[in-house]
């Protein structure tokens, strides 16, 4: 690959994650860290990224927002080994929610046709649940977003708080060791922040290319969090990292 096409494609990369790592960087495109120093050095010299310790960041400080569409394509083989491992957690008789990830969706994608609640913000999560005779589908409703396919606003809320959530899905865009997980679309943010602060149990659906990175609205701590599940490319200290600090960390293999 050419320096030109892969300077691009590091580009591509920060505006997807806001920030990226020179170590990271050097092992996706199977190049040394000096060839990924003197990348984003031209990069920085011709102000299209900030330079910071470790690595780059973009100069609007944080990811774009994707669409639903467009965040399905991504870490598919991620996304399926965690929901294999998640399915586990589905029981009749109890009450579950879904934010509108797509790792949940991949979930949501395996659940048998059994008698439980499900609740949801999510577009697609009802559109694919909608012909299971045997699970309660409850619609959070509101304002719909169609670029993320969710239903935002104080009605999804209320609608919440009404109900006993046994167990509740979420993913993010990032999560960090110290602050916990965190969203790029601020109403997302905090529907999962009353989310997590109403359901009995709460499991993190994230694959391992959100480790150590964060945007712009943190809606949980780690506290917070039941269970953790990543796949198996996950960096071993940062989920060492992750235990010592009190989570459960499952590994899906892929």
């Amino acid at each position: 690959m050419l320096a030109p096409e892969r300077q691009q494609q590091i580009l591509t990369l920060l505006e997807e994650r806001g920030t990226v790592r020179t170590i990271d960087l050097a092992e996706e495109f199977q190049v040394t860290d000096e060839t990924i120093r003197r990348d984003l050095q031209i990069l920085a010299e011709n102000q299209q990224l900030n330079r910071i310790h470790g690595g780059a960041s973009s100069l609007i400080g944080r990811p774009k927002l994707q669409s639903f569409s467009e965040r399905r394509l991504l870490e598919v083989d991620k996304k399926e080994a965690i929901a294999r491992v998640a399915l586990s957690s589905i029981e009749p008789g109890q009450t579950f929610a879904f934010d509108s990830s797509t790792t949940g969706f991949a979930l949501v994608s395996r659940l048998p046709d059994l008698p439980f609640r499900v609740l949801t913000n999510a577009y697609a999560v009802l559109d694919q649940l909608v012909s299971k005779e045997q699970i309660e589908l409850i619609s959070t409703g509101g304002a719909y977003h169609p670029k993320t396919q969710t239903f935002i606003s104080g009605d999804s809320y209320s609608v919440l708080r009404r109900h006993n959530i046994n167990c509740a899905f979420v993913s993010c865009i990032g999560l960090d060791h110290e602050r916990g997980p965190s969203e790029g679309f601020a109403q997302q943010a905090v529907f999962k922040e009353v989310l997590v602060q109403l359901a009995e149990r709460v499991v993190l659906l994230v694959d391992s290319t959100k480790f150590k990175r964060s945007s712009e609205y943190f809606f949980a701590s780690l506290s917070d969090i039941s269970e953790i599940i990543t796949d198996s490319a996950a960096d071993l200290e940062f989920v060492e990292d992750l235990r010592t600090r009190g989570c459960t960390v499952t590994i899906a293999n892929l």
